[in-house]
């Protein structure tokens, strides 16, 4: 009797362990992390934030799956970095390299779109974005949502 029921513990267990792993998503492939709004049409993007050009050029911050994100056309020094997205709370976070002046220059987050705190210590950014979200600050600049990044050079 006992054997019988230890072995449907156990098997119960291990159904229970499989779907567990099933619904973490992981990295395999272009599976991964997901932000809410529109797909970009590349599989491996999760995101894309741009700031068109004016005055300098334009710069373009791209989310992949499998959570990294990237600076190009300029910000190249908070690469690399990382970001995560909490559903559940609608905070986007942005982890970047490490870099003396980020608090200070985020310090006044009224001024800096969307951005709800920064940590310092983490060299973390930490954002509202929902669904509707259309742009974040960064660095004085604004990055809109869904805009096409020009192709990358080299």
């Amino acid at each position: 009797m006992h054997r019988i029921f230890i072995t449907r513990a156990g098997a119960l267990a291990c159904a229970l362990a499989l779907a567990g792993c099933a619904g973490m998503g992981g990295n395999i492939g272009t599976s991964g992390m997901q932000m809410p709004g529109k797909a970009p049409a590349d599989a491996a993007v999760a995101a894309t934030w741009y700031n068109p050009p004016s005055e300098f050029p334009g710069i373009c911050l791209t989310q992949f799956k499998d959570g990294s994100l990237r600076f190009d056309g300029g910000f190249a020094f908070f690469n690399p970095g990382r970001w995560e997205y909490d559903a559940a709370t609608s905070e986007l976070r942005l982890q970047l390299a490490p870099t003396p002046s980020l608090e200070l220059s985020h310090a006044q987050i009224v001024l800096h779109k969307n951005l709800l705190r920064v940590d310092g210590q983490k060299n973390t950014l930490v954002y509202g974005v929902k669904a509707d979200t259309q742009a974040i600050g960064l660095g004085g600049f604004v990055f809109y949502r869904d805009t096409p990044c020009p192709a990358r050079r080299g």
